[in-house]
């Protein structure tokens, strides 16, 4: 699907497919220190992409990026999990928040730097969200949280309709567990 952002750049929203490996690796490598910082994942590593890139579409995770109409080049990557990971369980299990795997969906959205600001990150997440529901998904849950101290991903979060549930200590930060009703 081709979106239209506010700066007059189009791009193309798909799933990530077996020939992006170079273009996902340098996508991932030219994200700033403070991105690379909040977006982890999987390492960033040339073979830990190759190898994702070599997955087979399983329905478990889903990878989808976004490629700049004009240069070619991926400027976000955005990945989707069937259910929760382990931490997020065992932390939401704390509070006595449970999900249930095969309605919830766990998001990790990542946007190249240049392109933050523009109606990418929203045109992505509503792509993502449509393709959701049409699998009966009912909730999603960010992958890890959100940093407190990333402020626009923060807001991001609130203007697409996420709802803070909780503060959480994780590597010497404070983070928020954050979640969305489809």
């Amino acid at each position: 699907m081709t979106v239209s952002l506010k700066n007059g750049k189009e791009a193309n929203i798909r799933l990530l497919n077996p020939d992006d490996k170079e273009s996902l690796y340098n996508y991932l490598q030219l994200l700033s220190a403070d991105s690379r910082s909040r977006f982890g994942p999987h390492q960033f590593d040339r073979q830990t992409i190759i190898s994702i890139c070599e997955q087979p579409v399983n329905g478990i995770i889903q990878r989808f990026v976004a490629v700049d109409d004009a240069s070619d080049l991926i400027v976000a990557y955005m990945l989707i999990k069937q259910g929760m990971i382990e931490a997020d369980q065992q932390r939401y299990a704390q509070i006595n928040q449970f999900f249930d795997p095969s309605s919830t969906a766990t998001f990790a959205p990542s946007v190249a730097d240049a392109w933050q600001s523009i109606g990418l990150g929203t045109a992505m997440s509503a792509f993502i969200e449509e393709e959701l529901r049409s699998k009966g998904i009912k909730k999603i849950i960010l992958w890890g949280g959100v940093q407190a101290s990333n402020l626009k991903a923060v807001n991001f979060y609130k203007k697409n309709g996420y709802q803070f549930i909780v503060s959480f200590w994780h590597d010497e930060k404070d983070n928020h567990d954050m979640v969305k009703e489809l």
